[in-house]
């Protein structure tokens, strides 16, 4: 019976240790800088001007949001939002993770770019991982930091939605008498 129990440790510890080993937190080719969302989550993203904008741009002029965008860091368009007239930067734009025709996305990395009148395309990577796994919770992303002066997007976690992941375990255990 002690043996079981040692073999049981040990089998869980190997499919932690090989899930987090398999995990992708940082694949080969991946962006320099981007920012980690699990495949329930939605994408909240606003836009922001700070004020040295203004002096390192020399305008007065405040740019106005007239859609946003997704891509894949490829190119190819994903989701497309254009606004009827210009919003203001106040604006909280969401992406529930979903392309032009409704289907949820693949796991991966995507371009998030907010289109506007005077400070030209703002954008930001994200990369969409499982929803669930031994290593979603060990995954940090790369710190990113705008340049001074320049406008920037936040981004943060929307609504998320339960995943349905789970754990099961099958087999049968039999012990004979001597």
């Amino acid at each position: 019976m002690h043996r079981v129990g040692w073999m049981t440790a040990i089998l869980l510890v190997g499919i932690g240790l090989s899930a987090w080993a398999d995990c992708g937190c940082t694949p080969p080719g991946s962006p320099a800088c981007y920012t980690l969302f699990r495949a329930n989550q939605t994408i909240e993203f606003t836009l922001t001007v700070p004020v040295d904008y203004f002096t390192a741009h020399a305008t007065e002029e405040t740019p106005f949001i007239t859609g946003w965008r997704v891509e894949t860091v490829d190119g190819v368009l994903v989701r497309r939002v254009t606004f009827d007239f210009p919003h203001g930067l106040l604006t909280v734009m969401e992406w529930t993770l979903k392309d032009d025709d409704g289907v949820p996305v693949n796991e991966g990395f995507y371009r998030i770019i907010v289109e506007t009148t005077s400070a030209g395309e703002i954008s930001n990577t994200v990369q969409l991982i499982p929803c669930c796994g031994a290593c979603v919770s060990s995954c940090r992303s790369p710190v990113c930091r705008p340049a001074c002066g320049e406008a920037y997007l936040i981004l943060r976690v929307g609504d998320s939605f339960r995943c349905g992941c789970g754990l099961s375990l099958f087999g049968s255990w039999s012990f004979g008498t001597p």
